[in-house]
């Protein structure tokens, strides 16, 4: 089905929908139009901020990672820090 018949599709159908329908189609709708508009917040990092982040990635994505629990358990160590649970 292309756009056309799609939009005549929809024209027609309109008035036989529920209200609670149109409030979603509007939601949806109105959901999709800001997202035409909004501003990835990557592209607004500072290129410094960027490079660190593929860096990471690629660190992660090679296995070049520590769990949480390995950082939290060298430095309850290092720190003689030690928490129940």
């Amino acid at each position: 089905m292309d756009a056309l018949e799609l939009r005549n599709k929809w024209i027609e159908s309109i008035a036989n929908v529920d209200d609670r329908f149109l409030r979603m189609v509007d939601a949806l709708y109105e959901s999709y139009k800001s997202d035409e508009n909004e501003v990835d917040f990557y592209d607004e990092l500072p290129r410094e901020i960027q490079d660190l982040l593929i860096e990471s990635q690629e660190h992660a994505k090679a296995g070049r990672v520590t769990s949480h629990a390995e950082v939290m358990a060298k430095y309850r160590k290092k720190y003689g820090f030690d928490v129940a649970g």
